[in-house]
């Protein structure tokens, strides 16, 4: 006969329970990042929709720096725009827009545009216009003021995914999307 021990036999049956425990009720969600090779900031005057601003952001081959694109927003001085980002895979036929896919797990999205911290001189304000189901910004939406500024920057655009944790800030999640673009003010 063997000779097991009580605290043994409950170990191994608290094992057996926490091992077989209904995947769908936990908390962490297992989803990739987005894979993202275009990147298109599109904004518009505040005051005069005529007038637009484009920038686009591309790497179709992403093991290779040599094969991306970027253009530089040119943006005037003393003007407000309202802003739209745009994402896409385009390694996938037909490509994927997933600005659409941000936009359905909003609750799980968050953009920062921050600045060069090295161009201290040209601080120009992006503010986001648009929320998630919690009140919490998401960013596909924006606002750029460029005050009374003129000269060159470079505008940092990250999209973090952050399922489960997205609680307003930064620090939670891991990068989709952390780009560069240059931006010019005259």
């Amino acid at each position: 006969m063997y000779n097991i021990s009580l605290p043994f036999v409950c170990l191994l049956g608290i094992a057996l329970i926490s091992t077989c425990k209904d995947k769908a009720n936990d908390p962490v969600k297992n989803e990739e990042n987005e894979l993202i090779t275009k990147v298109h900031l599109h904004l518009v005057n505040a005051n005069d929709t005529t007038k637009m601003a484009h920038a686009e952001w591309v790497d179709l081959s992403p093991d290779d720096p040599a094969g991306r694109t970027i253009d530089t927003l040119v943006l005037d001085t003393a003007t407000q725009y309202l802003g739209e980002i745009e994402l896409f895979d385009e390694s996938k036929n037909p490509v994927i827009n997933i600005s659409k896919e941000v936009e359905k797990e909003k609750d799980d999205h968050l953009f920062i545009y921050r600045q060069d911290p090295l161009e201290s001189s040209i601080r120009f304000s992006v503010e986001i216009s648009d929320k998630d189901s919690r009140n919490l910004p998401v960013g596909l939406k924006f606002k750029v003021n460029t005050k009374n500024l003129t000269g060159t920057t470079k505008l940092n655009v990250i999209l973090k995914h952050q399922p489960g944790t997205k609680n307003g800030s930064a620090e939670p999640g891991d990068a989709d999307l952390d780009v560069w673009i240059p931006v010019k003010i005259r």
